[in-house]
Order: C-alpha cells, then structure tokens, then sequence
C-alpha cells in the first residue's frame, strides 16, 4: 500500500515546510504544495496537506492569549471561510489552474508592496468583522480550490493590531478551522481516500519536526525582523505558487 518513495519525498518535504511554518507562523500548505505538484496531480497534493495543516496549527494556536477572545473577534470570517470553502471543492473538481496563477500574483505583489512601504495597512477595529467576514468568502473559495488558504486570510490577520504572539495564535486558529474545512469539502467531493488520508496522517511527523526546529528560531526573533521575515516568505510563497501554476 505504501510506496518508499513517496514517503521519502513527502518527509523532506513536509520538513520543509514545517520549519518555514515554525519560523514565520505560516506558508506549510503553500510550500507543500508548490513542491509536491512538482511530483503529483494538484488534487492528489492538496489532499495530502489537510491533516498536516490541520495538526500543526493546534500547537501554535495555545500561548498567552485565550482562543475564546480570538474566536469573538474573527467569527465572521469563520463562517464565510467554511461556506466558500464548499464552494471552492467545486471549482477543484474541474479546474484550478488559473486561479492558483491568480493566487501566486497576488501574493508576490502584496508582500514586495509592503515589503518596500514604510507604512502599515492597519483595519480600522469598526470594519474588522465586516471585511473579516469578506475575507472568509474570499479565503474561503481560493482554498477550496487551489488548497492555500493564506490569500487573503493572512493579510486580513496580518493588518489587525497584533503583537507576534496574538497575530501567531490568531492566524493558527484560521489555519486550523481552513483545514478542516477544507478535509470536509474534500471528502463532500470524494476527492479524499483512505489511503491519502493514511499518507497525509504520516506527513504529520516531519512537519512537526521542522517546525519544532524553526519554531526555536523564531523565539530570539524581534518583532520588527519577524514582521519583515513574514513579508519575504509571504512573497516566496507567491512566486512558488506562480511556478507551480505555469509548470
């Protein structure tokens, strides 16, 4: 049932993309993915990112703040996000291909913007849940169909007014309820198999191990240098999307 080399592969590169997720807080879906379609169908590859993305989010979303205040504060996004989610799994079905292009653009412009402002976007705390909720849908639907979650959702968690540690728990919870999400509208259209269920529960392994690694890292990390490593990896997630969707 088991091939030896799909395990090789998929332990060097959950490695990875855990390490970049203990580091930055986010990009373990999105770096999976853009190496493991190298290899694989993109259906094949989201399929195996759920319990990885799901499982190694519940780590990071416990630290000093309480998830119940979190939940209040970003619930319209919650409910959009599992809605769209729905509605992406359909798009996936067909085709994705040009909404993954779409995705990757999106991502390097926005990270290299910001990279070279000075001044931070900043959601006025009055229309959080309103685009919040905005977000969900959009969030929602690109990663029902291409399997990445992070546009705009880390953005959306990224222009809050978030220390390191809230805005790390904070996108955790998103990411945690993105994969969920996503594994039910997978198994809603039978894109998702024992067998890949069993290959995703073992890429679980090497992800927690690269993200223990990054996560030391990330603990002697200010948050000035976090802002701007989060911003660079948000920009090569992007470009590897772009790869990933031309190839």
């Amino acid at each position: 049932m088991f091939d030896i080399n799909y395990i090789i592969l998929i332990s060097a590169i959950f490695f990875l993309a855990g390490f970049v997720k203990g580091v930055s807080g986010i990009g373990l879906p999105a770096i999976s993915l853009a190496f493991l379609t190298m290899f694989m169908g993109i259906k094949l590859a989201i399929a195996l990112v759920v319990m990885p993305g799901l499982l190694t989010n519940f780590w990071q979303v416990f630290g000093k703040y309480k998830v119940k205040k979190i939940t209040l504060r970003i619930w319209p996004l919650l409910i959009f996000l599992f809605i769209f989610s729905l509605l992406g799994a359909k798009v996936l079905v067909n085709n994705s291909e040009l909404f993954t292009l779409f995705l990757g653009i999106i991502l390097s412009f926005y990270a290299l913007i910001s990279l070279i402002k000075k001044n931070e976007i900043i959601i006025p705390i009055k229309y959080e849940k309103l685009i919040g909720a905005f977000a969900g849908a959009v969030g929602g639907f690109f990663g029902g169909s291409t399997g990445t979650f992070i546009f705009p959702l880390a953005l959306y968690v990224y222009s809050l007014k978030m220390n390191k540690d809230e805005f790390l728990q904070t996108i955790a919870l998103v990411l945690i309820s993105a994969s969920l999400f996503l594994g039910i509208a997978l198994i809603g259209n039978k894109l998702w198999t024992v067998e890949l269920f069993l290959y995703s529960s073992y890429a679980v392994l090497p992800s927690f191990i690269g993200m223990y690694i990054g996560r030391n890292l990330q603990y002697i990390i200010n948050e000035v240098f976090f802002r701007k490593i989060f911003l660079f990896i948000l920009m090569i997630i992007g470009l590897l999307i772009i790869n990933k969707a031309i190839i």
